[in-house]
């Protein structure tokens, strides 16, 4: 369902298949077992689904090229005598970590292997964490989150937004931001931002009226070392779950004539 150009049907023969005959031992193993094109198994290398082998990314793809060439994806079975696996002997490359979390940005959309926090440049994480926010009524914070969704509510002063957030504890918490706020310091995609802002607790749950937000730098993409302008775009491909309101703002008091003072029970 996440994966990119992954079809449904491959997704749902492969557990079926490691049920039925049990777990894929090695590359060719898997290979001989599933029908499965070149295109689609580099897709799993970089996601990381052929990580059993103990092999790294660039030896796996390059054994896929040696395994699958000249060979279409078919309806494979198991031989009776399984020949012995060839073995290639490949030099030792250094692979930065980070690498499989910007191959996961690029498939699934969020990073897997790392929390998105993980990835950025700086290491200040703000005055407080989520799971202390209800101690801090009425004061001032400084957090640095990952954008999660926002939701456009129209007012009559212009469009304001509601904003959910993961911070570097992996816990979530909600932001409100008003349409003088979103003049200045709007959302720009995806990503992890620092924010300032005035916590309000209603009935035990906090929410941050926010004042200030920035945007936070993501550390250059690994894979693209020798390319500034390819190693940022991945990063720019983070994208919030957004959710819009397309009526009208809700009416003022004066506009339906509500009474000016509390009505008494």
């Amino acid at each position: 369902m996440l994966i990119e150009n992954l079809e449904g049907r491959l997704a749902r023969m492969i557990p079926e298949e490691r049920r039925k005959n049990g777990d894929f031992i090695s590359l060719e193993n898997f290979v001989k077992r599933i029908p499965i094109g070149i295109e689609t198994l580099q897709i799993l290398i970089f996601i990381g689904a052929l990580r059993f082998t103990g092999k790294q990314k660039h030896e796996l793809l390059i054994e896929a090229r040696f395994l699958m060439s000249g060979n279409k994806p078919n309806n494979k079975q198991l031989t009776l005598i399984e020949e012995p696996q060839k073995e290639y002997q490949l030099p030792t490359i250094e692979r930065n970590p980070f690498e499989d979390a910007f191959d996961e940005i690029e498939i699934l959309g969020f990073p897997v292997s790392f929390s998105p926090s993980d990835l950025l440049q700086t290491k200040y994480r703000g005055t407080v964490v989520a799971k202390d926010l209800t101690k801090f009524h009425k004061g001032q914070v400084k957090m640095l989150a990952y954008l999660i969704s926002t939701k456009h509510v129209p007012t009559k002063r212009g469009a304001m937004f509601f904003g959910t957030w993961i911070d570097a504890q992996g816990e979530y918490f909600d932001t409100a931001h008003f349409p003088n706020c979103l003049e200045q310091y709007p959302f720009k995609g995806g990503g992890c931002y620092l924010l300032l802002g005035t916590v309000e607790v209603d009935f035990h749950f906090p929410t941050i009226t926010i004042h200030k937000m920035a945007k936070m730098p993501f550390i250059s993409d690994p894979r693209y070392s020798m390319d500034k302008e390819k190693s940022l775009e991945t990063a720019r491909g983070l994208h919030e779950d957004i959710s819009m309101t397309q009526r009208k703002p809700y009416p003022q008091e004066q506009e339906i004539n509500l009474p000016k003072h509390k009505m008494e029970l």
